[in-house]
Parts: C-alpha cells; structure tokens; sequence
C-alpha cells in the first residue's frame, strides 16, 4: 500500500510541472532505477507524458543522445533552466523511420535472448544454445525438453559435448560442423578448477574488504561499504 501511494506521488509530482516544459530548456529527470538524465527539451507530449531530451553523448563530443522520457514512471522532474524562446534554427527533426528500425531490431534480440532460456537446463547450457544459434539462426535452434535440436534434425543431449550429437538423417556434414562448435565453446571457457580457484579468491577478498569496513567506523570506510553495495545493482538499451 506503501509503494502504491509512493508511485501515485512520483507520478503526481511528474505530472505537476509537465505544463512548464518548453522547447531548449533543460530538464533533470530522475527515473524509476535512480537514474538521472539531463538533457535540453526537444519535444513534449502533454496527453502521454513523454518528454524527449537531448542529452550529451557518453562516448563523443560530436554527437548527442536522444532520451524519450515517460514522466508517469519518473520519481523527480526539475526545470533547471528556462528558454527564453528566441530560437535562430528550427529544432531538427528525428528520423522516426531510423527509431523504428532500431526499435524493432531491439525488441527482435530481446526476444532471441529469450528463446534460449530453458529453466530446467543449466546456464552454461543455455550460453551454447546461443553459440550455436548465432551460426545458425535463432528460427533454426530449439528446445526440445533437454535437449537443443538444430535443423530439425541434429540433436544434442545432456551434458552437451561433442559425444551427445546425433543426426537422424545422418547428415555427417551437419554433425560435424555443430561439433567444432562445441569444442570451440568449451575450449575457450575456463576450466571447472579455474573456476572455483577464481571463485575462492573473490570470496577471500570480499570477506577481508567486509572485516575491514566493519572494524574501522570512519565516513570513508561507511561510503566505502555503500558503494560495494550498489555495484551490483543491474543496469539497460539503447
């Protein structure tokens, strides 16, 4: 009931300044994951509270990022500087062909990434399946309960090595080329041993960070602790 009337209040307080926004004027939004963008306004829909920014490229000076905000799902929305609407150039339009291109491109990977996920198999399992699909095609891989056919006729079963392929048709050429695949995939993934000696070594490190945060009560070792915490809080596409 909390989070509800939480919610309703972000939205609220979203909706609250959506009539101030002007084009050139620079918003901070700060979204529903914390996240702050700030950017000019390039454009603003009053019925669906979208709000499109122009924000400064992480990776070139030459380019800018394009932001589409929906305000229902921001937690804080600031003006932090007006326009006092003299514009020399008309604000350049977006190539809304271009946007539903790499729409549809994202949402065609999302959905490819899903094919792979079978909850009963293991997620090293799952990593080959997608090896395998990039070759041949996620509309060519499947799950056939345990096991990943390709082609409708190669299968390969439980633990997946090379040993576990079989054709129906006995397409050798098929066989093979799946099985340098595999050998590929599991030579160039570290051993089980690596694994856990990499594993162990975190672990040790991790427990000696902890002990030492927890032993020293100074403000560095208190931020210290807070930004261990969330450095492992996921992050989004573009």
């Amino acid at each position: 009931m909390a989070a509800a009337s939480a919610a309703a209040s972000a939205s609220n307080a979203a909706v609250a300044v959506n009539d101030c926004f002007s084009i050139g004027s620079t918003v901070v939004c700060t979204t529903c994951f914390s996240e702050e963008v700030e950017g000019e306004v390039l454009a603003f829909d009053h019925n669906t509270k979208m709000l499109i920014l122009k924000c400064r490229s992480k990776s070139t000076d030459e380019l800018g990022d394009v932001y589409v905000m929906n305000l229902s799902l921001c937690s804080n929305v600031q003006v932090i500087k007006e326009c006092n609407g003299n514009f020399t150039d008309d604000p350049q339009k977006l190539n809304l062909e271009q946007v539903k291109m790499r729409l549809r491109k994202t949402v065609e990977r999302r959905q490819d990434f899903l094919k792979s996920k079978n909850a009963d198999v293991s997620p090293e399992a799952q990593e080959l399946y997608r090896a395998i699909a990039k070759q041949y095609g996620y509309n060519e891989v499947s799950w056939q309960g345990l096991n990943i056919q390709i082609l409708n006729e190669v299968t390969i079963s439980p633990p997946y090595r090379v040993d576990n392929v079989v054709s129906s048709s006995n397409n050798e050429t098929s066989c093979n080329y799946i099985k340098r695949i595999i050998k590929q995939f599991f030579n160039t993934r570290p051993s089980p041993a690596l694994e856990n000696t990499t594993t162990a070594t975190h672990n040790s490190t991790a427990a000696t960070v902890t002990t030492s945060s927890v032993s020293s009560v100074s403000p560095t070792s208190s931020s210290l602790s807070s930004s261990n915490a969330a450095s492992g809080s996921p992050v989004p596409a573009n």
